[in-house]
């Protein structure tokens, strides 16, 4: 007899629940991509690995496996998804995330995303409520979300997260006649403050963004037929993309920006109404002036902005609230809430409702109207009252 027939191999045990030991840690192989890949169930219990094991064989069928990602830190991840987020979405659009990602880089940018947990993201919610409005904190925390969405890793977190309460009022401010009446008196005193003046001019007579008018090229502007088009690549969402008609103020300063912008160097249609500045040069004798390029738009106006409003003794006014004044103004007026929407860009009824702050003096003089009689009987009742 032989040393084989002696001592016969063992036949090798099958492999039935797809688990193995290593280092005493449960392991099992997944196949993604096309490939074999090593997992730990990071337990030393049987039955806590099997449970783990078809969670995540279950998570892969339903599309819900954390990806390669998962295991990057935040400062990594948010570069990648911020690149393939600028392919799809408009340049403001983009930009607004990455500043909206700056306070979160701050905080958690060397957390790996699948470390990131919901108590992570509360202690992030209530030291950052401390210093901006709740509004901004659920904003920031939405593309935080995002992010995690990408690496598949939101699901194991969005049973427990809570977005902050906001104030539904929104911060905006519709102005009395008076008050504006004296807002363009004097934005108009001084020719400082032109830019300003008529960009307000066209946000208190069309609902524009700052962002929106900004964006504006020169073809974009039809004098003869008192329209004005916002691209896509101009707003914050494809409701923003339209056109809008242009009354008589808004028609002129649209005429006066032309012109000046036609002196700056914007003649070509793809030229910006709004030329951006590019350089000053004030120690070079007879070269000493100001440099503008029509190919890209100007950035702010919010030195004059602050300082006209100052003057105005309405400090405090931002230009975004000429939006939600416009906006009032139509209501009040009675224009029908589709046209309204379809004016301003908005897709939902609670949007319009953020915006438009209708007057104390418009609800009086609705009211009002309740006593006026109408019928003969009605007005022998009024009299017999009085």
């Amino acid at each position: 007899m032989t040393e084989t027939e002696s001592n016969p191999k063992k036949p090798k045990r099958k492999d039935n629940d797809g688990l193995h030991k290593r280092r005493g840690i449960w392991h099992y192989k997944l196949k993604v991509a096309g490939r074999w890949k090593e997992c730990s169930a990071h337990t030393t219990s049987y039955q806590e690995a099997r449970n783990e094991r078809q969670r995540v064989i279950q998570a892969q069928r339903e599309g819900r496996l954390p990806t390669d990602m998962s295991n990057w830190p935040l400062e990594k991840a948010a570069k990648e998804w911020l690149a393939g987020r600028a392919r799809l979405v408009a340049a403001q659009t983009a930009r607004i995330d990455r500043e909206r990602l700056v306070p979160l880089l701050q905080a958690l940018g060397s957390h790996r995303l699948s470390q990131i947990t919901a108590c992570d993201i509360s202690g992030y919610q209530l030291g950052r409520v401390a210093k901006v409005s709740p509004r901004t904190v659920n904003l920031e925390t939405k593309v935080l979300r995002m992010i995690l969405r990408s690496a598949k890793w939101w699901s194991h977190l969005a049973d427990d997260y809570k977005p902050l309460r906001e104030d539904k009022r929104g911060p905006g401010r519709a102005l009395s006649p008076e008050e504006e009446r004296r807002l363009f008196e004097v934005a108009s005193s001084n020719p400082n403050w032109s830019v300003a003046y008529y960009a307000a001019l066209l946000a208190a007579n069309t609902t524009a963004r700052s962002c929106e008018i900004k964006g504006l090229r020169v073809a974009d502007v039809d004098l003869e037929a008192r329209i004005m088009t916002v691209r896509r690549s101009s707003t914050k969402t494809d409701a923003g993309c339209r056109v809008m008609p242009l009354n008589t103020a808004a028609t002129w300063a649209v005429a006066r920006l032309l012109e000046r912008a036609a002196l700056l160097g914007a003649i070509d249609p793809n030229h910006y109404v709004f030329p951006g500045f590019s350089f000053r040069r004030t120690k070079e004798g007879a070269n000493a002036g100001a440099g503008f390029n029509p190919t890209r738009p100007m950035k702010s106006w919010r030195s004059a902005w602050r300082k006209l409003t100052r003057k105005a003794a309405l400090g405090g006014l931002r230009f975004h609230d000429l939006r939600h004044h416009c906006i009032t103004r139509l209501a009040e007026a009675g224009v029908p809430e589709q046209t309204l929407m379809a004016i301003a860009g908005h897709v939902s009824r609670e949007i319009l409702e953020h915006y438009s702050h209708i007057r104390m003096q418009a609800k009086r003089d609705a009211v009002s109207m309740l006593d006026k009689p109408t019928t003969a009987a009605e007005t022998s009742r009024v009299a017999a009252i009085n």
